[in-house]
């Protein structure tokens, strides 16, 4: 679910357009890290937990083969898995478009699955001009926004609503997770709070810049969104109308905590996946007896 909306991000822009040695920090190194997961290509015996079929569908980019997707959803999820910590996991993959994933049972079972299936596209996409229609768009957006905050029960039907708001509001994407070389997080400067920065390759600093300078000093937002989940919103100043914001970094602010940046830098470290999982079977598995050889 988006965590926080309107514009504190133009701040922190600033400050790291003109304080460049925080964005070359590695924040995840000033705390504990747990050990993290071994990941088996082969199936694991002796197991208990939790067996997932897992079914590879069509690549979102047509000049994506099969065999290239495959091959890098193996990639994603293996890094997934990984952060998964101090467990042994099992990844098998079974060609052309299938993979066998072994959860033990210590992990909490459906936060893993979310974890290892979800795309986790990182997007900014600039909203469209102010009209009537979008007026009434963000009309609707502020009335949406804290049943969503409240933490409702079942929170899909709000997110459904407000995506496809965000599907009319803000026009496609001006810059995407592909340009992203590092993401790691800081303590925010205002509240017990926390954000995740980004530095860009020099094609995605490039359009960066460009993108803010066309949006400098008119109040027009920059929308940071995670899949169709909006993260964050950016108004930049006037001050960058001539320039843009260089630097090649930028930070998503919002209401984080120290849980959600650790999962969020983690996914865009890690990549989206190229083509969308979903799980064909799941099984809770107990398994003592096991052959001399390898399972494959």
């Amino acid at each position: 679910m988006p965590y926080s909306l309107q514009s504190g991000i133009a701040s922190a822009l600033i400050t790291i357009a003109t304080t460049t040695h925080c964005a070359d920090v590695d924040f995840l190194s000033q705390f504990p890290i747990s050990i993290p997961s071994t990941v088996s290509s082969a199936k694991l015996c002796p197991f208990q937990g939790t067996e997932l079929t897992l079914q590879m569908g069509k690549a979102y980019q047509d000049k994506i083969s099969r065999g290239q997707a495959f091959d890098q959803v193996q990639t994603v999820l293996r890094e997934r898995l990984l952060n998964l910590r101090q467990v042994v996991v099992g990844l098998v993959p079974l060609p052309p478009d299938q993979f066998l994933v072994q959860l033990p049972g210590q992990l909490d079972q459906r936060q893993a699955v979310e974890q290892i299936t979800q795309r986790s596209h990182l997007t900014f996409r600039l909203q469209n001009p102010t009209t009537p229609q979008t007026e009434s768009l963000l009309l609707q957006k502020i009335a949406l926004q804290p049943k969503l905050a409240a933490k409702p029960s079942d929170p899909r039907q709000l997110e459904k609503q407000l995506a496809q708001i965000y599907k009319k509001l803000y026009g496609p994407p001006v810059l995407t997770d592909k340009n992203v070389i590092s993401a790691s997080y800081q303590v925010a400067s205002v509240g017990n709070r926390w954000d995740v920065v980004l530095r860009f390759d020099a094609q995605g600093a490039e359009q960066f810049q460009q993108i803010t300078k066309k949006v400098a000093g008119t109040q027009r937002p920059i929308g940071i969104f995670l899949d169709d989940q909006l993260l964050s919103e950016a108004i930049v100043s006037s001050q960058f109308a001539k320039t843009g914001i260089a630097g090649g970094a930028a930070v998503i602010t919002g209401n984080f905590d120290l849980e959600m940046v650790k999962n969020l830098a983690f996914q865009l470290k890690e990549g989206s996946l190229p083509a969308p999982i979903t799980v064909l079977k799941t099984e809770a598995v107990q398994t003592e007896q096991c052959s001399s050889s390898p399972q494959v």
